[in-house]
């Protein structure tokens, strides 16, 4: 699956800074990221572990996935846009850069990424 290899990729380049990033958050999230990595190691699928680790779904995950995971690379935070998933409103979100994805209200999804 060319999805799963991207999300090994990933999860290979930056293995490091998220480390550092989980480390700083519950011991479950610490426990689910020791998952991932035994999953990884024993070539299982990792897309939807990560995809809990970082609370999106599938397609969030693997547009995450596609520009590096939270706290990897530079540390240069960007402004960004986000809108309704099912393009069943207008709205639109800006949340502070590197802060959380909004989420939809009605239908608990996260929103996407304009």
């Amino acid at each position: 699956m060319d999805a799963e290899r991207s999300a090994l990729t990933t999860l290979c380049q930056e293995f490091e800074a998220l480390i550092g990033e989980t480390g700083l958050h519950s011991t479950e999230r610490q426990e689910l990221l020791e998952r991932i990595v035994a999953e990884a190691r024993a070539r299982r699928p990792v897309l939807t572990l990560l995809g809990q680790l970082l609370n999106t779904d599938r397609e969030t995950t693997l547009r995450t996935l596609a520009s590096g995971l939270p706290g990897a690379g530079l540390g240069i935070a960007r402004q960004e846009t986000f809108r309704c998933p099912d393009r069943a409103c207008d709205r639109t979100a800006v949340p502070l850069p590197a802060g959380a994805i909004p989420r939809c209200a009605v239908m608990g999804r996260p929103l996407e990424r304009v």
